[in-house]
């Protein structure tokens, strides 16, 4: 009975070192932005100085896009580099005038 056990709790260790923690994920570092003026945003997408990015639509970048209006200044935060297939915004953030 206690070598089983002893097997259980090694399993146990081994997944929870190998799945990531939530602060693995919370510190990924994003290397790709865009940043420029917004020229068009339809229910998923917005266009920066005249290119296009997508927005996945389950994620918070979707709920950032519903704020952004044509003429803003924003940064955009990208999962990968621009132009590469698959490539999705990850947040966007408004730029303030002062």
């Amino acid at each position: 009975m206690k070598q089983l056990n002893f097997k259980v709790l090694a399993a146990v260790a081994v997944l929870a070192l190998a799945i990531p923690g939530g602060d693995a994920l919370a510190t990924r570092v994003f290397d790709f932005t865009v940043s420029g003026t917004v020229t068009r945003v339809t229910s998923n997408q917005i266009v920066i100085n005249g290119k296009t990015y997508n927005v996945p639509v389950q994620g918070p970048a979707l709920r950032d896009l519903e704020q952004v209006h044509p003429g803003q200044v924003v940064d955009v935060i990208l999962s990968g580099p621009p132009g590469a297939a698959g490539t999705q915004v990850v947040a966007i953030h408004v730029r303030t005038t002062h």
